[in-house]
C-alpha cells in the first residue's frame, strides 16, 4: 500500500450521498437505486458522500457507532483501506476538533508492526471528520470470542503481551488509543499460539465527553447523540466520568479485555446503563478464578491490578504490565 505524504482537507459534492444495501451492507453511488445482489431498494446514509476527498470510494459498511460509521473503501490506487467518518456533533467542541487534527496528524507519522497505519485524515463539508487507516485482513478478537467463548490462558496472556507491546510504542509516540475493545484487535494466528501477532486498529482521536452534557450513567444516551463513541464495557472509570484520560485508561481497557478473554464475559455487565454505571464506579468485578479456575493466581493479580478504579493503583505504563505478565506466566 503506498504511503500518503500528508493529510488532505477538502470539500465534496453534498448531493453525492452514498447509498447502502441494508442486507449486505454494500455501498453504491447515488445514481444506483437497487442492490445488484439482494435486489432491494438502497437507503441513503446520512450526509456521507460516496467518494471521500476525491480519492476514497466507499464500498461497504463495516461498523456503526454513536460517533459515526466505519467503511471499507478503495483508494485511488484500488487498494483496500478502512475509512471512519466521525460525526460533526462529536467534533463540535473546538477542543475535540483540535485534538482530532493534532493527534491524527501525529499518528500519520507513527509506524509499528503491530499497529495498523493511519494513512490520511481530513474534514468534510458538513464539519464531520474522516480518518483513513490500513486495512488488516483477519478475524478480530471479538469474532474469535464470539465463536469460542473464551481463550486459553496461554493464548490470552500472549495476546495481552503483544497488545501491551503495541500500546507502549503508541504511548511513547505521544498518542492514546482511547477506544480499546475486542474489535480493536486483529489476530493473525490462533489457536494455542505458534507465535500470534496482533494488529491494533480503531483509534479514537477526539475527546468526546466535554462540558455539562456529560453525566455518569448517561452512556447510552450520549452514544445515541454521538457524544460518546467508546464501548462502555471497556471504559475506565475516569473516562466514564468524563474526566481527562491518559495512558492508564488504555491500561484499564487492556485489563477489561484480558478479563473477558479468560472469563468469557466483561468485568461488569448490566441491563440498564444506571446499573452498569454503579457497578463500574463502585464495585469490584467477580474474582477471575471464580469464573475460570485454570487462571493462575499471578495472572489474576495482574488483571485485577489493571482494573483498579484509581489510576495510581494500576500499572503506570504498558511496558510495566507486559513485564509483569511475562513474569507471571513464566514465559521467559
Amino acid at each position: 500500500m503506498p504511503p500518503y505524504d500528508s493529510p488532505h482537507v477538502s470539500e465534496y459534492d453534498s448531493e453525492d450521498i452514498v447509498r447502502e444495501c441494508v442486507s449486505c451492507q454494500r455501498c453504491y453511488p447515488p445514481s444506483v437505486e437497487y442492490c445488484e445482489d439482494c435486489l432491494i431498494q438502497l437507503q441513503k446514509i446520512e450526509t456521507v458522500p460516496s467518494t471521500i476527498n476525491y480519492r476514497y470510494q466507499l464500498t461497504k459498511v463495516i461498523r456503526r457507532g454513536g460517533s459515526g460509521n466505519t467503511f471499507l473503501a478503495l483508494d485511488d490506487s484500488r487498494q483496500s483501506v478502512v475509512l471512519r467518518i466521525i460525526r460533526a456533533s462529536v467534533l463540535a467542541d473546538p477542543r475535540a476538533l483540535d485534538r482530532f487534527r493534532r493527534e491524527a496528524g501525529l499518528a500519520c507519522q507513527f509506524h509499528h508492526p503491530n499497529v495498523a497505519r493511519i494513512l490520511d485524515y481530513g474534514m468534510l463539508a458538513d464539519a464531520s471528520g474522516y480518518l483513513v487507516s490500513e486495512y488488516v485482513d483477519g478475524p478480530s478478537l471479538r469474532a474469535v470470542l464470539k465463536e469460542r467463548g473464551r481463550l486459553s490462558v496461554r493464548e490470552s496472556v500472549r495476546t495481552l503481551i503483544d497488545l501491551c507491546d503495541a500500546l507502549d510504542a503508541v504511548h511513547r509516540a505521544g498518542l492514546l488509543h482511547r477506544d480499546l475493545k475486542p474489535e480493536s484487535i486483529i489476530l493473525r494466528d490462533l489457536p494455542d499460539i505458534a507465535e500470534t501477532a496482533i494488529k491494533l486498529v480503531g483509534f479514537s482521536f477526539a475527546r468526546i465527553a466535554f462540558g455539562p452534557i456529560y453525566k455518569p450513567g448517561r452512556t447510552n444516551f450520549l452514544q445515541g447523540l454521538g457524544h460518546l463513541p467508546l464501548s462502555p464495557a471497556y471504559l475506565s472509570p475516569e473516562q466514564f466520568r468524563g474526566e481527562e484520560s491518559d495512558a492508564r485508561s488504555d491500561i484499564y481497557s487492556v485489563g477489561a479485555i484480558g478479563y473477558e478473554m479468560l472469563a468469557g464475559r466483561p468485568p461488569f455487565e448490566a441491563g440498564r446503563t444506571e446499573d452498569f454505571a454503579f457497578r463500574l464506579l463502585n464495585e469490584s468485578p467477580p474474582p477471575l478464578r471464580s469464573l475460570n479456575p485454570a487462571v493462575e493466581v499471578e495472572i489474576e493479580a495482574e488483571i485485577s491490578r489493571a482494573l483498579e478504579k484509581d489510576p495510581q493503583a494500576r500499572h503506570q505504563r504498558a511496558v510495566e504490565m507486559k513485564r509483569e505478565l511475562i513474569n507471571a506466566a513464566r514465559l521467559l
